[in-house]
């Protein structure tokens, strides 16, 4: 599993948007996190997700990805299962490592579906924000 967040300065601009309203800003970030952002990171992790030549059920044409929703943001990881075990995702656990006999360089699609996805979360997150301040 990769660990993705956002940069320093994207954190500090929706903490200081979010001060402005206390009592509505987690509301707002988890609606966007939640309705948006979540779906938006799994889409653009899994176009970055590679597909081999072999005859077999692709990690990237199924449904390869985990998602647990958290307070003010989500975790994404691979559905996974040993990688011994047929018909599992298991090689999507280690991605980065390069292991296996089929993965010998390492995959970095959860760190670049994340880069992906950040900027249009953020201006998402920021949007809503916005809004609530309106209300």
């Amino acid at each position: 599993m990769a660990e993705y967040f956002l940069n320093y300065d994207k954190s500090q601009a929706i903490q200081n948007e979010m001060a402005k309203i206390p009592d509505k800003a987690e509301n707002a970030v988890n609606k966007v996190v939640h309705n948006f952002g979540a779906k938006e990171a799994i889409q653009d992790i899994i176009k970055f997700m590679p597909v081999s030549n072999r005859d077999k059920k692709h990690a990237k044409t199924s449904n390869s990805l985990k998602l647990d929703m958290l307070n003010l943001g989500f975790r994404i990881y691979a559905r996974g299962g040993a990688a011994k075990n047929k018909g599992s995702f298991g090689y999507l656990v280690f991605p980065n490592d390069g292991i296996g006999p089929h993965n010998f360089i390492d995959q970095r699609f959860f760190e670049q579906g994340g880069d992906a996805a950040s900027n249009k979360i953020f201006n998402k997150v920021m949007e809503a924000l916005e809004d609530a301040l309106q209300l």
